[in-house]
């Protein structure tokens, strides 16, 4: 089932005013990453490395809204405006891009089948998934494009469905998990607090070092087996970094070996470059890469595991605020690092008449007011305050780094939004709410969170015995009514 985040990224990219330009831009990559295929070829006809097909599929998964008649159109032609600027003829490279074509079609179809979280690398299986789509995909281009050698260029149809296909599942295997992976925009914003506590303190650059010394290793040292030189590096970048990184990790390192077996860089202990060199070198970087990338995507899954276990303990489920032990837990350490810089401010809010409210229209209007009015304060709050629901229909909210008239306009931003809500039920009907808050401020010498709270709850119900649906704040321990509150 598709994630909500990434529901609303591919909705927001269709209604883009920008279409026909990403259509365009889709067409001209597919452009430039032909002709740096079809430059790689040491000898004979196929290219060495092929990035075309890969790249085109992995924009296609990411952005589905690309793969309509227009974006298909603007791929093939930029596949065939490549190989005829670089002197194939037309019935050639009409017969072999629509072997491209075919291919990346059948890939597309069978990954729009699986799960977002499978297509995007997240679950244990999905390297194994893409890993058997890329070699259906593979395969389906390869019947058509052997055919294709065989007639244009005389080569045995055996030998051309095997150099075709050995292109073919390298590439995808190592490009398109960098374009699977590639985080979503919405993700920049999922389970922020609980990837703060998660992440490392800090980048470990051992594990890219390694990799470094590990392929120069391999360019000294030569042989059949230098391929291999880089995995146990790439292990450890697996366990270190995200899978987006990893991706794009094994993918430069797997397509810098397969440029450097084909120019002749790399030594394999062979007098001549063989094709059946380069097929077996397709087909070791391919099953070598699975291994870094399964341990990667685990990886990304047990992540992602623990960040909505978190996110589950310490947010409220109804209202998305923090629950009340995050809440304390987050506010004592914010007053701790702030309170000697300046002042710190709690607020306690509370819904007014909320039981009338469950009483008269049920609990269902009941959660969604508690909804609306969470959604509203968060959305008048910045993104470093904190709000917590310590029960029922009361919040807790701290500021920091603000002045006392600052405070007081976000308390008064608060209400004033509060009160304009116009809340739909079930029945058709509409309804109004409004809410109180307490104010109190800690300053620099003062003592901690719950005496803080304590405070706010005295000046809130101060708040509710005036009338409610207003300020109160509190100072020199007796409740002061705000000169601005009352309205």
């Amino acid at each position: 089932m598709q994630t909500f985040e990434n529901t609303i990224e591919q909705s927001a990219f269709a209604r883009s005013s920008f279409q026909p330009l990403w259509i365009v831009g889709l067409g001209l990559t597919v452009f430039a990453a032909c002709l740096l295929g079809i430059f790689s070829r040491p000898f004979g006809m196929l290219a060495s490395v092929w990035p075309a097909n890969a790249i085109l599929l992995g924009l296609l998964v990411r952005h589905p809204s690309l793969a309509s008649p227009a974006g298909w159109f603007s791929a093939a032609l930029a596949y065939l405006l490549a190989d005829l600027l670089t002197g194939s003829s037309l019935g050639a490279a009409a017969i072999l891009n629509a072997a491209n074509m075919i291919g990346v079609g059948v890939g597309y179809t069978l990954f729009m089948r699986l799960s977002t979280e499978h297509r995007h690398l997240r679950r244990p299986l999905a390297v194994l998934y893409m890993f058997s789509i890329s070699a259906i995909a593979g395969g389906s281009a390869s019947i058509v494009g052997s055919i294709a050698v065989t007639q244009y260029f005389g080569e045995p149809i055996a030998r051309a469905f095997v150099a075709w296909l050995t292109t073919e599942l390298v590439n995808y295997v190592v490009i398109l998990p960098v374009f699977l992976a590639m985080p979503a925009l919405a993700d920049r914003e999922r389970f922020v607090p609980v990837a703060a506590t998660t992440a490392a303190a800090g980048v470990n650059p051992w594990p890219i070092i390694s990799l470094v010394l590990s392929c120069v290793a391999a360019l000294l040292i030569g042989g059949p087996g230098a391929i291999a030189f880089p995995v146990p590096s790439l292990l450890w970048c697996a366990l270190t970094y995200r899978l987006f990184v990893v991706a794009v990790l094994m993918a430069t390192v797997c397509m810098l070996a397969q440029v450097a077996v084909a120019s002749g860089i790399l030594h394999l202990g062979v007098d001549r470059l063989a094709e059946a060199t380069l097929t077996s070198t397709r087909l070791g970087i391919t099953l070598l890469a699975l291994g870094p990338l399964t341990v990667a995507s685990i990886d990304a899954a047990r992540r992602s595991l623990i960040a909505r276990l978190s996110h589950a303990v310490d947010y409220d489920f109804l209202t998305q605020c923090l629950a009340r032990a995050a809440f304390m837990a987050r506010a004592s350490a914010s007053i701790e690092t702030e309170k000697r810089k300046g002042p710190v401010f709690a607020m306690m809010l509370d819904i007014d008449r909320f039981k009338v409210i469950n009483d008269t229209h049920g609990h269902a209007a009941g959660d969604h007011v508690l909804q609306a009015v969470a959604l509203t304060i968060r959305l008048a709050l910045r993104s470093d305050d904190l709000i917590g629901r310590l029960g029922g229909e009361e919040f807790a909210i701290l500021l920091v780094r603000q002045t006392p008239a600052e405070a007081a306009r976000v308390a008064e931003r608060i209400l004033t939004a509060v009160r304009a809500l116009s809340i739909d039920l079930e029945n058709g009907e509409k309804l109004s709410v409004t809410a109180s808050i307490g104010i109190a401020d800690l300053p620099p010498a003062g003592s901690g969170l719950d005496g803080l709270l304590s405070q706010a709850d005295k000046a809130l119900y101060a708040a509710k015995a005036d009338g409610r649906d207003r300020i109160r704040t509190y100072a020199h321990g007796i409740p002061e009514t705000d000169p601005a509150a009352g309205r």
